[in-house]
């Protein structure tokens, strides 16, 4: 069933800057589309303000860093 597969799917984040996000991402990432990492902490609790606590989500960057944190602020702050 095609609504049952597509809620498997994971939430796949772009963490990295607008500019770096320019230069290509994976198909089917959501860009976080922020100037800088500070800007991050709104856009994500914004964007899974109603995602399932459950719900799969994977997260890339550039150097792993910003990954990292990110997946931090998910568990610690966010609950996921």
């Amino acid at each position: 069933d095609d609504d049952e597969s597509k809620e498997e799917m994971p939430i796949v984040l772009d963490c990295r800057n607008d500019y770096e996000t320019q230069v290509g991402k994976f198909e089917l990432a959501e860009p976080l589309n922020t100037e800088n990492f500070r800007e991050s902490w709104d856009v994500l609790k914004e964007r899974l303000r109603d995602v399932p606590k459950d719900a799969p989500i994977m997260t890339y960057c550039t150097g792993g860093i910003r990954c990292v944190k990110v997946a931090a602020y998910l568990s610690q702050e966010l609950e996921f």
